[in-house]
């Protein structure tokens, strides 16, 4: 019997069991998104009762008492709210620094970030060119935003 070969996948396992609950691996799906805060930050619930705050990788959308904060929330809410999406993870990091989970938010194969930017609804940003690292939508996300229909509130 070949212990060395076994060793590996027990460490594996072990491992894998000392994640914390809600740490969301990369395209994990069966989300459910429960509420939307704004045009970029979503609570979900996972299919095991987990919850969390999701903020979208690689956008950035009008804050509350901001031009377009209405238009940006409400087309994120009519694509994603009550509905299951993917997280999937491709940022540099995995939380922000208010504890938010990183993730683009999938939905029946839409990119929610992108179909945001290309209504000009939310703008290409938190990426390389600003110091937060390069992330795996970023070339598509900034091509987009140079595409997009201008917004009255840029």
């Amino acid at each position: 019997m070949r212990v060395a070969g076994i060793v590996p996948v027990v460490l594996a396992v072990l491992l894998g069991a000392c994640l914390p609950p809600s740490a969301a691996p990369s395209g994990e799906e069966g989300w459910t998104v429960e509420w939307v805060i704004d045009g970029d930050t979503v609570d979900v619930r996972g299919p095991d009762g987990t919850e969390e705050r999701v903020r979208v990788i690689g956008i950035d959308a009008p804050e509350r008492e901001q031009c377009g904060y209405a238009e940006a929330t409400a087309a994120l809410a009519e694509l994603v709210d009550g509905r299951e999406v993917a997280l999937v993870a491709g940022a540099r990091d995995d939380r922000d620094r208010y504890d938010r989970l990183l993730r683009y938010l999938d939905v029946d194969g839409i990119d929610a970030g992108l179909y945001l930017i290309e209504q000009g609804l939310a703008i290409a940003r938190y990426d390389s060119r600003d110091g937060h690292g390069r992330h795996d939508r970023e070339d598509d996300y900034i091509a987009a935003d140079a595409a997009s229909r201008p917004s009255p509130c840029r």
